[in-house]
């Protein structure tokens, strides 16, 4: 008996739309290094939010991430004058996806541990999501 290829997401994902960052893990710096100029001083990149579920993210970035690796996220919280953060995790890159639009890659991730911290943050923009009448925020 063949299997379908039918993936079953055990928790809600949401489609959105927003900005983020995100850098090499610690553990895994020496492994994965940039080209000079990639990154700010401290190893952020500039990222976009495109899928968010309370086991994982969704992102999408031209610099290229390999399948396993660690990597540190943040999301800053949205408003202009608005320096808090709304999640900061760290995700193990589970898929790595080219697009076909434009030279980008779509990467996904799933936490890789999830502390009270986190997961007040991922219940409070659940709960923001869920609010926002829809899939997208």
């Amino acid at each position: 008996m063949s299997k379908s290829g039918l993936v079953i997401r055990k928790n809600e994902r949401h489609e959105v739309s927003l900005p983020a960052r995100a850098r090499v893990a610690y553990s895994h710096a020496e492994l994965i290094k940039f080209a000079n100029g990639v990154a700010n001083p401290d190893g952020w990149i500039d990222v976009h939010l495109i899928d968010f579920s309370s086991n994982g993210i969704g992102l999408i970035t031209t610099n290229f991430f390999p399948r396993g690796s660690l990597i540190e996220v943040e999301v800053p919280d949205i408003g202009e004058e608005s320096e808090s953060v709304m999640i900061n995790c760290q995700m193990r890159v589970m898929r790595v996806q080219m697009t076909d639009r434009r030279p980008a890659y779509l990467i996904g991730g799933a936490y890789t541990e999830i502390d009270d911290e986190l997961e007040s943050q991922i219940e409070n923009l659940m709960l923001r999501l869920q609010g926002a009448g829809g899939d997208r925020a």
